[in-house]
């Protein structure tokens, strides 16, 4: 996935290259002319000297400009990169279905976009522009150096060869490092979810202290995790520049002998010195950036798998029109050795139904198989003629609104979470919130409803969560223990509200029927058998 976006910005990024390369020219023609500066010196050459001296001025000067210019056009493109990358992945998390969602742990998708992606930005896309700045760098010396005598280039490719050689031992253990630091944060990110939204209930036992127990394990493994990564990261950075500045001390050594032996002038040394720090530096420097650009790749694989699996796969592309009856005959559902029968049902267009059975019964199964959650149960379901499985999964969330037994809201506005942004007339939104119930100041001047609804009662969460189902129902409204959290008064109004709307087919699935509202269902289906 990082590959495919530096393709995609090959551009911006030939830009920032021509931008570094600039900058790098500029400090290699400086330290070129030191040569000419000391030679003047040497030989009482004023005019060469003031000459020499301000060529090297302005090389230095367009240097500085041009790195400049390059660190603020790299963090530019650098942040779009990552803001692409970003994108990529929440784009394919908004378009998987409930059964590839669920493939993974929600953490994972959370740790993917926060720790993976800080991983990738500086330890990927940091290394890449740095490792630009060092590669343009080790150009220009190398025409530098062969610009003096072309035998000082051979003994200094010679010496960077044995240098490339070096991050071979490496490469594997930083590879493995990377992985097990991601997948460290990942299992961190998931415990810090779980334990920090229990508080509530470690609370009311006096339990908060659990909080530190569980939480310290994960942090201290993840800092553990973090040393040993920058342990092998200091082993290859101390190696390879050891061997730079041995060769270094070479180049200068040879230098001293060619000029000895009137081969190249004394001012030669002076360059050549600052030349050879800036070709074995930056290959040094160049080789880490290298291997941690390319270990930081490694961090990526998992987000590559996850973004070029077809996600559509199991999806087809049948229209239908709900005009008769929902049949459910002979369905099953396993999960592994268990098998789940589910009973056979009809659901007339425009008729009310009540599912009612014990915990384990198989309502929150079947609701999953209807709402297309568990496509691979056995048996028919056929909305008119046809099958279930063959309708294409967005038309199908266009009609069919469910109403889940746990409620999620979102730090928006009451009308922002029964919308969900989806346009609706302002008649109709205030219709759905005096039929919930939610027609009162405590809830409607809230300027937000709080991240997961934390500025509301439960009662309250739920009613929004019911107003979110029934407004968006087009053919099927599905609820499941919708009033569980209702005063009997309250729950009694709600869902007379609904049963008695006569346009829309509905499912309540429930514990225990109210009596009173008996009436209103054409059927009650009893899973209890099961």
């Amino acid at each position: 996935m990082v590959n495919h976006i530096l393709r995609k910005y090959w551009k911006q990024n030939l830009y920032a290259l021509l931008l570094t390369a600039a900058e790098s020219g500029g400090i290699i023609i400086s330290t070129v002319f030191l040569a000419e500066i000391m030679n003047s010196l040497i030989e009482q050459n004023s005019e060469s000297f003031f000459s020499s001296f301000v060529f090297s001025f302005l090389a230095w000067a367009g240097a500085l400009l041009f790195g400049y210019l390059r660190l603020r056009y790299v963090e530019k493109i650098k942040q779009e990169q990552i803001v692409e990358l970003k994108d990529t992945i929440i784009q394919k998390v908004s378009e998987s279905t409930y059964s590839q969602f669920h493939e993974r742990n929600a953490n994972e998708y959370i740790s993917w976009l926060t720790n993976d992606i800080n991983l990738i930005e500086e330890q990927g896309f940091g290394h890449l522009y740095s490792g630009m700045s060092s590669a343009t760098l080790l150009l220009f010396s190398s025409i530098a150096i062969f610009n003096f005598h072309w035998i000082l280039l051979i003994v200094s490719l010679f010496l960077s060869l044995l240098m490339v050689l070096i991050p071979r031992f490496f490469k594997k253990k930083l590879d493995d490092r990377n992985s097990t630091l991601s997948s460290a944060f990942e299992k961190y990110v998931s415990r810090v979810d779980e334990w920090i939204k229990g508080f509530d209930s470690l609370y009311s036992y006096n339990r908060t202290k659990m909080i530190i127990e569980k939480l310290s394990k994960e942090t201290l493994n993840v800092k553990q995790e973090k040393i040993l990564l920058r342990k092998e990261r200091t082993n290859l950075y101390t190696f390879i520049r050891l061997t730079s500045i041995v060769a270094q001390y070479s180049i200068i050594l040879v230098t001293g002998l060619m000029t000895l032996g009137g081969v190249l002038s004394a001012g030669a040394i002076l360059a050549i010195g600052d030349l050879t720090g800036n070709f074995f530096g930056n290959t040094s420097f160049f080789i880490d950036q290298v291997t941690n650009f390319l270990s930081a790749l490694t961090v990526s694989r998992k987000m590559d798998e996850f973004v070029s699996e077809d996600l559509n796969q199991i999806e087809s592309v049948s229209d239908y029109d709900f005009v008769k009856a929902i049949t459910v005959k002979d369905v099953s559902f396993s999960y592994g050795a268990k098998e789940i029968k589910i009973p056979d049902m009809v659901f007339e267009k425009g008729k009310k139904y009540a599912i009612i059975g014990k915990s384990g019964s198989g309502k929150s199964t079947f609701l999953n198989i209807l709402m297309k959650n568990y496509p691979n149960y056995h048996g028919q379901i056929k909305i008119d003629s046809v099958e279930l499985k063959n309708i294409d999964f967005t038309m199908f969330r266009e009609r069919f609104s469910y109403v889940p037994q746990k409620n999620y809201l979102f730090d928006m506005s009451l009308t922002e979470n029964i919308t969900l942004e989806k346009s609706y007339s302002k008649e109709r939104v205030l219709q759905v919130i005096e039929d919930m119930s939610l027609n009162e100041k405590s809830i409607t001047e809230k300027e937000t409803l709080g991240v997961r609804g934390t500025n509301l009662s439960g009662g309250q969460a739920q009613r929004v969560s019911l107003a979110r189902g029934f407004i968006h129902a087009q053919d099927v409204l599905i609820i499941d223990e919708g009033t569980s959290s209702l005063d009997p008064k309250t729950a009694y109004l709600i869902e007379e509200n609904i049963l008695t709307n006569k346009e829309l087919t509905v499912i309540f699935v429930t514990h225990h029927l109210n009596d009173s509202l008996k009436k209103y269902f054409k059927d009650v289906y009893s899973f209890d058998t099961n």
